[in-house]
């Protein structure tokens, strides 16, 4: 078994096409995924421009909860991570779609949905969702390895062989006969020796 980390923000739409790829193709090829976090707001805010991704200033672990449109979703997700590995995949799962398909807001109700859907303990994830001190210290530790790692996007994959890229799934793909060879081919890019970093549609 190997481990593919994924970094995702809930807010992207491209990190759930990006995640529900993976999720079909990890059981055909013998894959394990890896949650972490990686926040846009972070990345994109006034305050952090020019400087090292390592070295951000505006940190969104900090900030109240009213003051972004993720971070409460962050903190939800590590909740869910508690319960497991499967857990925390089956529940980001349940929220991407919940947030992207449905169009509902990243908010408690939403939250909730996503705990049933996803067949978790819900007091357990009240009661972990409740302890924000130790969930926004876990989300900092995400986020800082985001950093070192020059994480600028989501969805970003790293593979076992430590290579890393964003990749900008345009439609969303859960065929498995689709998805695997769409994979693969990304893969491909990734460990070819012509090491090519990147590859852009122009747009009208």
């Amino acid at each position: 078994m190997q481990t593919i980390t994924v970094y995702l923000d809930y807010l992207c739409p491209f990190a759930w096409r990006g995640l529900e790829l993976a999720h079909v193709v990890a059981p055909q090829l013998g894959l394990e995924l890896e949650l972490r976090h990686f926040s846009l707001e972070q990345g994109n805010h006034p305050e952090n421009q020019g400087l090292p991704r390592h070295a951000p200033v505006w940190k969104l672990a900090e900030q109240p909860l009213e003051s972004s449109k993720s971070l409460w979703a962050f903190l939800a997700s590590h909740a869910a991570r508690q319960q497991g590995k499967a857990a925390h995949l089956r529940f980001a799962l349940e929220l991407f779609r919940l947030r992207h398909q449905h169009r509902q807001a990243l908010d408690e109700q939403t939250f909730v949905e996503a705990v049933g859907r996803a067949g978790l303990d819900l007091e357990r994830f009240m009661a972990d969702l409740e302890d924000q001190e130790t969930r926004r210290l876990e989300l900092a530790r995400d986020l800082e390895e985001a950093g070192e790692r020059a994480v600028f996007g989501t969805p970003t994959f790293v593979l076992p062989s430590g290579d890393a890229a964003y990749f900008r799934f345009t439609e969303l793909t859960t065929e498995p006969e689709l998805a695997v060879p769409l994979w693969e081919l990304f893969t491909s890019v990734l460990h070819n020796g012509a090491h090519i970093e990147t590859i852009k549609r122009p747009r009208p």
